[in-house]
């Protein structure tokens, strides 16, 4: 019995020993995309991710290479992944454009306001780690403001102070809506890619219910129900219907 428990953790501490780490994964992936392997790529990429390691520049790796091999839905999907936590990467930006003008369907997106295009542009423009920062910048700027505030030795300086705070309170309020804005943007499960070369969007949650239009790889659909095996998607031009979960992957 003894024996059988020490073979099994030399077995053990051996296998940790040959286990390949999340940068070796990445290494090795960079190294097999230069090569034009595309396909191995995409297996050393998705392994990185498999082992929690989640970050912009492997999304957007792994969405060149799936470019490379010409699997638009899931270039777009990762490009997206990317997008939330790389939003100011010039590249990532471009090639999700390109990525974007091969999709088969058009979409005109229905009028809204343009204050929700600037709050979408806001809170696209800044990482999350950047609205972390700039929100503490503010919280300690209003503390700073109110010790002196208090503490000043005259009463110009005082007054000048309680302005003071009152403007950096402001100016937290508007970071902590960005930020908890930018928050939900990352941790929502609202925005799926449609990754199926082509799936029929059905009136109903059936197989059996009509047809209500089809769409094809790499267009993003709004989540707003779930039944079963099936999503409740709207467009962006306001369209409405149901769709089989393994069509589409959440974003």
């Amino acid at each position: 019995m003894t024996k059988t428990l020490f073979v099994a953790l030399v077995a053990l501490v051996a296998g940790a020993l040959r286990a390949e780490s999340p940068e070796q994964f990445f290494v090795q992936a960079n190294q097999l995309y230069q090569q034009g392997n595309y396909a191995g790529a995409i297996v050393k990429y998705e392994a990185v991710l498999k082992t929690g390691v989640a970050s912009g520049e492997v999304y957007y790796n792994l969405g060149n290479a799936y470019y490379k091999s010409s699997n638009i839905g899931k270039a777009i999907l990762n490009y997206e992944r990317a997008l939330r936590l790389m939003p100011t990467d010039d590249d990532l930006r471009h090639n999700l454009q390109l990525a974007n003008l091969m999709i088969t369907d058009r979409i005109d997106p229905t009028p809204r306001l343009f204050i929700w295009d600037w709050w979408d542009a806001i809170k696209t423009s800044i990482s999350l780690t950047a609205a972390t920062w700039v929100m503490s910048f503010f919280f300690f700027l209003l503390i700073g403001a109110i010790v002196l505030a208090i503490l000043a030795p005259s009463y110009a300086r005082r007054r000048l102070a309680f302005f003071g705070s009152l403007a950096c309170a402001v100016l937290l309020a508007l970071s902590v809506v960005v930020f908890v804005g930018k928050l939900n943007q990352v941790e929502s499960r609202s925005e799926g890619i449609v990754t199926a070369n082509i799936t029929t969007i059905k009136n109903s949650p059936d197989a059996k219910s009509s047809d209500a239009f089809v769409l094809h790889a790499g267009v993003k659909v709004f989540i707003i129900d779930n039944v079963e095996r099936w999503y409740k998607i709207r467009l962006l031009d306001g369209k409405v219907g149901w769709m089989e979960q393994g069509a589409v992957e959440i974003i």
